[in-house]
């Protein structure tokens, strides 16, 4: 009888084996063997093969029981304890690899026992809660008596019938003890991370029957094809217009292509001010390193592109659109990205044969089936320094990988050793290559190594910086300034409110400037918006009045940011009242600016949206700093004061200082004695120590790598779909949500046509503002998604500003 390893559900409703189990095993076993990176620097690299040829042969032994065949085909009758079946396979490698290495037994019989799951602590599996050995060896001898088509089952292995013998929990945890409680490494994690990888994503790619991309050959030329090659007049520095710098410092760059010795080197820095064009000198650097590569290693690596913000992962994505066409297959892989890209006709419509593959498309896109992959800082480190097994899948992509980290500078800083850390060891167990972009150089690996006690020993392991002039360059330019209005170092009270800013904001602005300000909350935000349009009413000025913060939906944040840039290429200035999600890859230029006080790079990013195209007019275009007294609660006290220390009694800071201004601040808030880095510190041992995950943890337990997270909860937020009078597509995507948590159409349809839509009009919103709580008594869309309907609009969310935080709505014009 033929044996499964999947099943499928017919027209008809009925079920039928669509896999033979050894079919799977195999498939598997190619794939993951196939994915494998040649040039890993395990200390068990010669036995890799091995490992991988077991793990992929025994992970779904179990299924060769009778227990999980009627599970496939009659679920019903299916005894849910008897048809698990990683057990099995776990206990047979566990055998298998016993007198071979310990170590390596416990490892992959780990991997085979969570290869279904995310992964937990060893000794949580080893014995996990209400475990009963007499009752696990009962199911263990039961499954054993019920194994079919045992001809097939030995093809696996002569000796299978020896490798079914149960271990008890004594046994396994006497190896953790020995092997691992006493002996951990970093390196293990990383061990782990990689197998486990090849393995879940071999297992599903197989079983979706989803190929393996072959990576395409690029040419190294295409930026030089866009842009021209970088020559620029030989003339002084200072003398160059902002475009020959551009060439400059591309051509600065890519010259490092030349070094002998650059495939020996690892890791990047590329320090270099904003507007520089560092999006595309960075892809000319990669591709003409993967060309090398190519040439002399024999591979052709995947380029990953790591971003902090959705908007600037957009833009760089249509970037690299424009300068790579077709040559190459480019995902955008993140929160609202359309897997299905423009596979629809031109009325929208579903194509048929897209929901047949719609697995194939998902599982493509979920594990990086592409030559470059333009993601979220999210996806990338929490893929890294991670325990999710929807995460884990694309972790063996980092091997041999070219990855760009680009505003690096956005990273919690108190989490820099740790994730310095994990780069480090990228490079060095996986041999990944890293360019690390930002405009302002935090501390990253000098934190690492104070705060961990880490030493970079290889050569190969230690930083080049790619613009070795960087000072001279940062030192051309002189945009814009910043300019401290009453910041006191000596107090952390406020010294500015809202009528005095509109003051000063009337004292620093004329009509003929357009003009940017940035605040740190977003009920002060709203607040100066209004204010901002009564002095409009009263003075009656022609400039557009526009507001941009989360608190609007992410198509509304879109559609405004088009509408300035549309309208600022005709010389229109208007006025934005906006958060910090302005602050980087926002591609507008401000004749001048106001920013609350905040941490100093962060306030150079905002000064970067002033004067960008470096206009001789607008020279030194003031970036004013004021102090709300809102720092200290949204970045903490430390932040607040070394930001108030660095700009008090200054009277303004050009930009050729900006550098040297912002490293002086970084230095300060890197003192141990201001930031806390035990997080980071707790978080790398528990990765030493493979200790992932504890369920129902409480807090005074030890850190697992599940606590690690790039952006934190700052506060309990509820998510919000927003459905406006007159939207039908709103309207549309909202009844296909409804109807698809009735069962009523597919997730496949759902995805295809309406999740984009979706999620474009969702907001995330503070749980403790008051019109939360009577929005809550109104109908939901889910457990944990409330609904703004058409005809409560008005109450609950404002056109121009968003959700309304007041009791009372506020009624506003529209005045742009």
């Amino acid at each position: 009888m033929p044996v499964w390893s999947h099943s499928k559900i017919d027209e008809n409703g009925n079920r039928y084996g669509s896999k033979l189990l050894t079919e799977h095993l195999k498939g598997v076993r190619e794939k993951a063997l196939a994915n494998k990176f040649y040039n890993l620097n395990f200390k068990v690299v010669e036995q890799i093969d091995e490992i991988l040829e077991a793990l992929s042969c025994l992970h779904d032994l179990g299924k060769f029981t009778s227990y999980f065949q009627t599970y496939l085909l009659s679920p019903d009758e299916a005894d849910y304890e008897l048809k698990q079946h990683s057990g099995l396979g776990a206990f047979a490698a566990f055998n298998l690899f016993e007198k071979k290495s310990e170590e390596l037994a416990l490892l992959i019989w780990y991997l085979i026992k969570m290869h279904h799951s995310n992964l937990r602590n060893i000794d949580l599996v080893i014995e996990p809660a209400n475990y009963t050995e007499s009752y696990e060896l009962e199911k263990f001898e039961a499954q054993c008596r019920s194994i079919l088509n045992r001809k097939e089952f030995y093809s696996l292995f002569k000796s299978a019938d020896e490798l079914l013998r149960f271990r008890s929990a004594d046994e396994l945890y006497s190896v953790f003890k020995k092997c691992f409680k006493r002996n951990s490494r970093i390196e293990r994690f990383f061990l782990v991370n990689y197998l486990f990888s090849l393995l879940i994503e071999a297992d599903k790619l197989d079983a979706s029957d989803s190929a393996i991309y072959i990576r395409k050959n690029i040419n190294a030329d295409l930026v030089n094809k866009r842009f021209g090659h970088p020559e620029f007049p030989s003339v002084p520095l200072h003398h160059m217009t902002q475009n020959n710098l551009r060439n400059y410092v591309r051509h600065q760059v890519v010259s490092h292509l030349q070094d002998p010795e650059i495939l020996n080197k690892r890791i990047f820095t590329l320090a270099a001010p904003t507007g520089i064009g560092k999006t595309m000198t960075a892809l000319d650097f990669m591709l003409g390193l993967r060309a090398k590569i190519k040439d002399k290693e024999s591979y052709l690596p995947q380029i990953i592109y790591g971003l902090p913000f959705i908007n600037i992962i957009e833009q760089a994505l249509s970037e690299y659109e424009k300068t790579i066409g077709d040559s190459a297959k480019i995902m955008g892989h993140y929160q609202f990205a359309d897997i299905f890209g423009r596979d629809k006709d031109i009325k929208g419509n579903i194509i048929d044969d897209e929901i047949k593959n719609y697995n194939q498309r998902q599982m493509e896109w979920d594990t990086w089936q592409g030559d470059i992959v333009i993601t979220s800082f999210v996806q990338f480190f929490e893929t890294l320094i991670g325990y999710r097994n929807k995460l884990l899948k694309k972790f063996h992509h980092l091997a041999g990988s070219l990855i760009i980290l680009d505003e690096v500078q956005t990273l919690p800083i108190e989490k820099l050793p740790l994730i310095g850390a994990a780069i480090s060891y990228l490079c060095k167990f996986l041999n990944a290559r890293v360019l690390i972009m930002t405009a302002t150089q935090p501390k990253l690996f000098q934190l690492m190594h104070r705060e961990l006690d880490i030493e970079t020993i290889e050569k190969r392991l230690q930083p080049i910086p790619l613009l070795l002039n960087a000072d001279e360059v940062f030192a051309c330019f002189n945009r814009t300034s910043i300019i401290p209005i009453e910041i006191d170092a000596n107090s952390n009270e406020p010294t500015m409110d809202d009528e005095k800013f509109i003051s000063v904001f009337k004292e620093k602005w004329n009509s003929m400037k357009s003009c940017l300000i940035v605040v740190n909350k977003v009920k002060r935000s709203i607040d100066i918006y209004n204010l901002i349009c009564n002095l409009k009413n009263k003075d009656d000025f022609d400039n557009p009045i526009l507001y941009l913060s989360t608190n609007i939906t992410p198509r509304e944040r879109r559609r405004r940011i088009n509408w300035m840039k549309y309208k600022m290429k005709y010389k229109t200035k208007p006025i934005l009242i906006s958060t910090q999600v302005v602050e980087a890859g926002v591609d507008l230029d401000f004749d001048m600016g106001f920013r609350d006080l905040g941490p100093i790079d962060s306030i150079v990013q905002v000064a970067g949206r002033i004067n960008r195209e470096n206009e001789d007019a607008r020279k030194g275009a003031p970036l004013y700093v004021v102090n709300f007294g809102d720092c200290r609660q949204i970045y903490g006290s430390s932040t607040d004061s070394k930001a108030r220390q660095a700009l008090s009694g200054i009277e303004r800071i050009e930009e050729k200082d900006y550098k040297k201004v912002v490293e002086t601040y970084f230095s300060q808030i890197s003192e141990n004695t201001l930031t806390d880095f035990r997080e980071s510190r707790e978080i790398f041992r528990a990765m030493s120590e493979l200790r992932y995950d504890k369920p129902n943890k409480s807090n005074n337990e030890r850190k697992t790598v599940s606590d690690f997270r790039i952006i934190e909860n700052s506060y309990l937020g509820v998510s919000i779909f927003v459905e406006q009078p007159g939207d039908k597509i709103g309207t549309k995507a909202r009844i296909a949500f409804q109807e698809l948590h009735k069962d009523k159409i597919k997730k496949q349809l759902f995805d295809h046509l309406y999740k984009q839509a979706f999620n474009q009009r969702i907001i995330a919103v503070p749980s403790y503002i008051h019109n939360v709580f009577e929005l809550e008594k109104e109908e939901k869309l889910s457990d944990n998604i409330l609904w703004i309907k058409p005809d409560n609009a008005l109450l609950f969310y404002d056109k121009i500003t968003g959700f309304n935080r007041d009791k009372e709505p506020v009624h506003k014009a529209v005045i742009y």
